[in-house]
């Protein structure tokens, strides 16, 4: 077996191979076997020859050696453009002449699985060809993907960028991602969390695709609301007892600094209440270890307040472990008395803006999901960025996204492909 066995290319004979085995390659010469040419701008038939040049592309690793393709490559006066133009070689990259498709989609696996810089070491390419070639890949994908059909979808954010451009605001910043429940898989992410940003996704699937959604799962975020509001008639919106409790907790954490901006309190008494007891004062009571709940009663004995803040804290706990909406509401109506009793205003705020919203917090019991799911998406979003370093062109950021949490890879897409076509 030779390894005119091992390189099979059409249109094209195996000539000779030569061996450079001390510098890690072997160059593999090979002829057309047509000798009419097409022009590689237009594909138009080229007329009379005018000259060639020697070209050589990499191919596939043989033997653990590097392999390259080395042929002529001809030119011809090409009718259409008025030029001379070298001709179409159907086995070579569109991103690079140095390149063959072989080669090219070998690359272009290997990013689906590792980062581009992990990719260009191993293969000894340079790192803005690799990003090439899976930029290009990835829009050709995008161009053939179609939104699967969903019935429950989670929507959350994603912090992007630091910097805003001209004329944008902090939401601009912002990721939307959008999560099917049943496949765990982003389906689609937009720019901006404002309402415009889940618009396109709604406008995008259409309103009969809408009709179908029954649940959406997201945060307090108001442009969310409004959106799904606008274009899906059927779907009950539940706010997530993960983003009410972070509200909540953040709201606490801004009533414990309103007490110390309150009181006239010493140095020894502010630490006491800073740093680690901001965490301790958030735990749930049966989770602290006893030196934890020492420290809390420490705190209590001095500052009634905070025996105030732990019995809401602990009442706002109980709103989720109830089996049934009117029991939760009951339990959240008798929360608020006391919060409007404590009188902080984060708290207060808290407890109003979820007062006008209770039918999204009473969906949970009727449709107990949680945008839990997004979390860990983000989780694993913010691990791609930091693998890469960041991201400065975001409609790359967005596909990678796709690619890596969701169905933008060649085998969802083959999948789609080959379903359309009944094989």
């Amino acid at each position: 077996m030779s390894i005119a066995d091992f390189v099979r290319i059409d249109g094209y004979k195996y000539v000779e191979t030569h061996k450079h085995l001390e510098q890690g390659f072997i160059l593999i010469a090979v002829e057309p076997i047509n000798t009419a040419l097409k022009c590689r701008r237009c594909d138009s038939q080229l007329e009379s020859t005018h000259g060639r040049h020697r070209i050589r592309a990499k191919y596939l690793p043989l033997f653990n050696y590097d392999a390259f393709i080395v042929l002529w490559r001809r030119k011809g006066f090409c009718p259409s453009c008025k030029k001379i133009r070298s001709e179409t070689i159907d086995f070579l990259s569109e991103e690079s002449p140095h390149l063959t498709k072989a080669y090219e989609t070998t690359i272009e696996e290997l990013t689906e699985i590792a980062a581009v810089s992990r990719v260009a070491e191993f293969t000894g390419e340079d790192r803005s060809t690799i990003w090439r070639l899976d930029y290009r890949r990835l829009s050709r994908l995008k161009k053939n993907y179609k939104v699967p059909a969903v019935t429950k979808i989670s929507v959350d954010e994603v912090y992007a960028r630091k910097k805003a451009k001209e004329g944008e605001t902090r939401n601009d910043r912002f990721l939307t991602i959008i999560t099917d429940m049943k496949s765990r898989k982003v389906i689609w992410v937009t720019d901006t969390r404002r309402k415009s940003g889940l618009d396109q996704f709604y406008k995008h699937i259409g309103p009969e695709a809408c009709a179908r959604i029954q649940v959406v799962a997201q945060d307090q975020h108001e442009d969310y609301l409004k959106s799904t509001q606008e274009h899906c008639p059927n779907a009950k919106i539940v706010y997530d007892k993960f983003h009410v409790m972070k509200s909540f907790l953040e709201a606490l954490n801004e009533a414990r600094k309103l007490v110390i901006k309150m009181f006239d309190l010493k140095k020894v008494e502010k630490a006491k209440i800073s740093g680690k007891f901001k965490y301790i004062l958030s735990m749930r009571a049966d989770r602290r270890t006893t030196g934890e709940q020492e420290k809390l009663n420490e705190v209590a004995k001095n500052n009634k307040i905070f025996l105030k803040l732990e019995l809401i804290k602990e009442s706002v706990l109980q709103i989720f472990k109830h089996q049934s909406a009117k029991e939760a509401e009951e339990q959240f109506d008798k929360t608020g008395k006391w919060i409007m009793e404590a009188g902080f205003p984060s708290l207060k705020g808290w407890f109003k803006h979820l007062e006008a919203r209770w039918d999204m917090v009473a969906g949970y019991y009727d449709s107990p999901v949680t945008s839990a799911l997004s979390e860990g998406v983000n989780n694993v979003i913010k691990t791609i960025k930091r693998r890469a370093y960041g991201y400065r062109n975001m409609d790359y950021f967005k596909m990678k996204i796709m690619q890596v949490c969701g169905l933008l890879n060649t085998n969802y897409v083959m999948a789609q492909a080959n379903q359309e076509s009944g094989t």
